[in-house]
């Protein structure tokens, strides 16, 4: 998801991003791979008048290099303060100043916000790109692009790993002009990455359950799955497909050895430390629960390598592990 908060997580990002995709039952919305990571030709220069589909199956044409960009998910908000000046970003989310979930505070000082649920407040700022995730309302997208605004749309199944950010980040990067700037971030996420993997190479890797109050839990197929995987633990929730929810049964037969939770929702743990029914479960009884900075751990932009440090730091605490420095 461009999750928790567009984008994935544990507390907010199921709030806000299973909405989406849970109450469809879990049938991923058909999408179409966008041009400008498909294509090679596209990827190789970037020129203006720009056409291209976005991953809705959409055609987006920008006559000129973007000036006015109008973001309206917190995972662009961080992208695109990576790669443009202030004075080329007209809209934020309203999600880019509160610390709880972003990475850019200091970085969004002075842009204006947008709830994201009036069109009328995106259009008054006369943006030449609008960049969305596939779970805004179709009154909000339909009117966009009645108004004929150049808009590029995220499918809801472009936030489900780091992978997919990467390549989201390159995508953005095209589209406002700024492709090298784009591609030293990746290869900044890759090495960063790397270095953590590194340092926990060899390690014992303990088994980790992500769960939070709403009752779900991250499945492959999810940044919290490749968190985990990248940080030197195991996801006992990995048999199951995306964000599912669970019961006590099936907490107490995976028998996870850590358990970790966003800490936004940090109170739940300590009803889990207390609850009759997981006394038995290795995490609960060594106290292995653990909350990871929301911020971090529900990023789909960059800044998710953050969380890969963080979970890394409690899963190996002897560990060498250098933070990340990410590009900002």
């Amino acid at each position: 998801m461009f999750k928790r908060p567009l984008f994935q997580g544990t507390a907010l990002a199921v709030a806000l991003a299973l909405g989406a995709t849970v109450s469809g039952c879990g049938t991923p919305q058909a999408t179409t791979q966008n041009s400008l990571t498909t294509n090679s030709s596209a990827a190789s220069a970037i020129s203006y008048p720009m056409t291209v589909k976005d991953d809705m199956g959409n055609t987006v044409t920008l006559k000129h290099q973007p000036m006015h960009i109008v973001s309206g998910s917190e995972g662009t908000d961080e992208i695109l303060v990576s790669l443009v000046p202030k004075s080329r970003i007209a809209l934020v989310t309203t999600m880019a100043s509160n610390p709880e979930y972003s990475n850019v505070v200091a970085q969004v000082k002075g842009i204006p916000a947008w709830s994201g649920d009036d069109p009328e407040q995106a259009l008054a700022v006369h943006p030449d790109l609008v960049l969305e995730a596939g779970y805004v309302t179709k009154t909000v997208l339909n009117q966009l692009h009645q108004a004929g605004v150049p808009m590029y749309v995220f499918s809801l199944n472009d936030f489900n790993s780091i992978a997919d950010i990467e390549r989201n980040i390159l995508t953005v990067g095209r589209l406002v002009g700024e492709p090298a700037k784009a591609n030293e971030v990746v290869a900044n996420m890759k090495q960063d990455i790397a270095q953590i993997e590194g340092a926990v190479q060899g390690q014992p890797r303990p088994t980790v359950l992500d769960y939070g109050s709403y009752g779900y839990t991250a499945g492959r197929d999810t940044t919290v799955d490749d968190i985990i995987r990248d940080a030197g633990g195991v996801n006992v929730a990995h048999i199951l497909n995306g964000w599912q929810k669970i019961t006590d049964e099936q907490i107490v037969k995976w028998n996870p050895d850590v358990i970790i939770d966003s800490s936004d929702d940090a109170a739940f743990l300590k009803k889990l430390a207390s609850d009759p029914a997981l006394q038995s479960v290795t995490a609960v009884r060594e106290h292995h629960l653990y909350a990871i900075n929301s911020a971090d751990i529900s990023s789909v932009s960059q800044y998710v390598v953050r969380a890969v440090y963080d979970v890394a730091k409690v899963l190996h605490p002897t560990a060498h592990l250098k933070a990340p420095k990410v590009m900002a």
